[in-house]
């Protein structure tokens, strides 16, 4: 069985901080998604609340984030391996600063998202959060079976194919609403768009773990 593990003279340290990461990052997705919820059914209490431990989480990240580079530069590591990780790495950083990014936009703007649009929006959420899931999974294998990389990046291509129909049913839906006035339409599109990239991105994550565990799987 193929690992990444088998390209690294000592890469426990690295891989230990790595799967701590993976498992913020969902602890993450699933704080975002106890604040979006909150949002809709306007439970400000809660929505600050959830907005705070997502904070909290994001800078916990950044500080893993930095260990991890460390770690890297400091390990025993093949330089195509490290060089692989850190590209790896920089792509996924990109999801959490979305999810803190996204959550500041509705503190701030604080706009009124129609009640037909509420279970549509949870199953988006619920769909993101399965897609960080897969991607977790996915960045898991590459330490324990480069085989099931495939697996995984192909659930997270599925969950962001599930997000884009919802997104673009919304889309539809908001365009096609009279009573909108332009502004509210625009800032309902930048909602969707907001909450749609965060598949997209994992998508890209996910792309990118394939192709290097293709790379060291030959």
């Amino acid at each position: 069985m193929k690992t990444l593990g088998l390209f690294f003279k000592k890469q426990y340290a690295a891989e230990e901080k790595i799967q701590r990461l993976l498992r913020k990052l969902e602890d993450m997705m699933n704080v975002y998604l106890g604040a979006y919820e909150a949002y809709l059914v306007v439970n400000e209490e809660v929505f600050i609340k959830r907005s705070e431990e997502l904070g909290q989480l994001e800078k916990e990240l950044d500080d893993l984030g930095l260990q991890i580079q460390m770690s890297l530069v400091h390990e025993s590591l093949m330089p195509d391996s490290r060089d692989d990780l850190l590209w790896l790495l920089t792509k996924l950083d990109k999801i959490p600063s979305r999810l803190k990014h996204s959550l500041g936009d509705i503190a701030l703007e604080k706009p009124v998202i129609p009640e037909t649009f509420h279970t549509p929006l949870k199953n988006l959420l619920d769909h993101s959060r399965r897609a960080v899931q897969a991607l977790a999974q996915a960045m898991d294998a590459l330490f324990s079976d480069l085989r099931a990389v495939r697996q995984y990046v192909e659930e997270v291509a599925r969950q962001e194919s599930e997000v884009d129909q919802i997104e673009h049913r919304l889309m539809l839906l908001v365009f096609n609403d009279k009573s909108m006035d332009l502004a509210r339409q625009y800032q309902l599109k930048g909602i969707l768009k907001e909450l749609g990239g965060i598949t997209n991105l994992a998508e890209d994550v996910g792309d990118a773990v394939h192709i290097l565990a293709t790379k060291h799987n030959t």
